[in-house]
């Protein structure tokens, strides 16, 4: 596929001239002024940024070791990459008391990015420019877009970077800069050290595509890649070092132990114990209090760090990076694979709930429904656009009457996204192998597919629960090449049809 690719490969455009950018500076500006005039009027509706999850969410470090002991605490974390934790940190120790107010410029200016970033991709797409300000300005302005923008996670962020990835991605299909192709790949680096999906093998697929859609350029995109690369292998290195694992989260046992383990029965379980099968860490659900482990793991000695010794949160929350978490999701993963050999269906359920959750609308995600409820009508009608019909769900019913269970699952799938996803990921190969006016430098597209079927199967394969919220990343990637398809038809159509007038 890539070779025939590589043959066929477009002539290179000289970049835009000073007359083309300020072409595109009134309808940015116009698109940035909506989606300004848009957050003023969610605010009025009562819209505000929650900062509630800073004391007790699982991915944050405890707020006190941030603020005063943060090289520390980030050397030591083992559960997640750095980069958010960091982000974090430096916003609590530079700026004590003024914390709400930094967030929420900080979000703010990602919205602006976020609009910036599309608006751009979809001109370098071959959209009209007041098109491209339109969609833009739609898209930011929606509900989840806003909700995710108010809330303090690092779900917005990633979204905003990943477009900002794929818009440097095809200025160097286009251009082949060095400068384009370093910033894509020092964008890939801070996805990597901000969520641990984004994988060094992730990271390693980008570059390996990118060597052999543009052969001739090899030397740039090795020189690109080079430090980026570097780096998340030595924070991977890190952790192999100190806990024995080559990774960027030690948490992939307790996460897939989710797709297993908790697809069980209490007695299906207890049954693999009995025989030996499974170890007693899998009685107990994952991601539980370091208390409820003692006796089934030996517990690691006190090494004086903070942040490995605490095992709760001054919030009351476990400190799911103490050193105890470390042999236990170890265990829960080898456990894990002993259940998907003995019960493979347990696992086939995990998949299908995982799915069922992923084509949910993004709005419908627990930590949300904050900020959800001040904007009721226009979450219902985003649903109503992403295909969703039925609201009744019985979770209750997956143990006693699992084919209706899953059965409300689907009907309560965004169906049109469905659709939208299915589309992007057949048709994507096919315009890689085949040659089509309905997209120019076919290797732009690559990012936007790889990224997009990354997430659709690898998340969906290693964890159920926030699957929603995983897909809320890739959204803005499918809703802009389906654009760039749509407006290719467009203008494929329009040429056939005046040369058709012409004979």
């Amino acid at each position: 596929m890539l070779s025939a690719v590589n043959k066929q490969r477009p002539r290179r455009v000289a970049p835009a001239p000073q007359t083309t950018r300020y072409r595109l500076l009134k309808p940015l500006l116009v698109a940035i002024g909506v989606v300004v005039l848009s957050r003023v009027v969610y605010h009025i509706a009562g819209v505000r940024f929650d900062v509630s999850s800073l004391p007790w969410f699982w991915q944050y470090v405890d707020p006190a070791l941030l603020s005063t002991n943060l090289a520390q605490s980030l050397w030591h974390l083992h559960s997640q990459p750095p980069a958010f934790n960091f982000f974090l940190g430096a916003v609590l120790a530079l700026l004590p008391g003024h914390e709400p107010a930094a967030f929420v410029a900080c979000y703010l200016l990602v919205g602006l990015l976020f609009t910036a970033t599309l608006f751009l991709l979809l001109v370098e797409f071959g959209v009209p420019d007041r098109f491209s300000a339109a969609l833009a300005a739609t898209c930011v302005a929606a509900p989840a877009c806003v909700l995710y923008e108010n809330w303090l996670f690092y779900t917005y962020p990633l979204a905003a970077l990943l477009l900002a990835g794929a818009l440097f991605w095809q200025r160097f299909a286009r251009r082949g800069g060095f400068v384009d192709a370093l910033l894509l790949f020092a964008i890939a680096c801070l996805l990597a050290l901000t969520w641990s999906l984004f994988h060094l093998v992730w990271l390693l697929g980008l570059v390996l595509a990118l060597l052999l859609f543009h052969r001739r350029d090899w030397r740039k995109v090795l020189a690109a890649a080079a430090v980026p690369v570097l780096i998340v292998v030595l924070w991977y290195g890190r952790n192999l070092i100190q806990v024995g694992e080559f990774t960027g989260s030690t948490w992939f046992g307790m996460n897939f132990s989710k797709m297993t383990n908790s697809m069980l029965t209490v007695p299906e379980r207890r049954a693999l114990r009995d025989s030996g099968t499974i170890s007693a860490v899998s009685m107990v659900p994952p991601f539980s209090a370091p208390g409820e482990y003692d006796g089934l793991i030996p517990k690691p000695k006190p090494t004086g760090i903070a942040v490995l010794d605490q095992e709760v949160k001054p919030s009351g929350v476990p400190n799911f990076n103490s050193a105890v978490f470390v042999p236990v999701s170890r265990q829960y993963g080898r456990d894990a694979i002993r259940i998907l050999a003995a019960h493979p269906a347990a696992y086939l359920r995990g998949l299908a709930e995982s799915y069922l959750l992923y084509f949910l609308p993004a709005s419908a995600y627990l930590f949300l429904d904050g900020n959800a409820v001040h904007i009721k009508g226009l979450t219902r009608l985003e649903s109503i656009l992403n295909g969703r019909f039925v609201y009744h769900f019985e979770r209750g019913l997956r143990q006693t009457r699992p084919g209706r269970y899953y059965l409300q699952g689907f009907l309560n799938t965004g169906w049109l996204l469905i659709i939208a996803y299915l589309l992007v990921l057949i048709l994507g190969p096919v315009l890689l192998f085949r040659r089509s006016s309905l997209i120019t430098h076919r290797s732009s597209l690559f990012f936007l597919w790889f990224n997009i079927a990354w997430m659709t199967f690898v998340a969906n394969a290693l964890e159920v629960g926030e699957n929603n919220r995983f897909r809320f990343v890739t959204d803005p990637l499918v809703f802009a090449l389906l654009a760039a398809l749509a407006f290719g038809w467009v203008r494929r159509r329009s040429r056939r049809v005046q040369s058709a007038t012409l004979q």
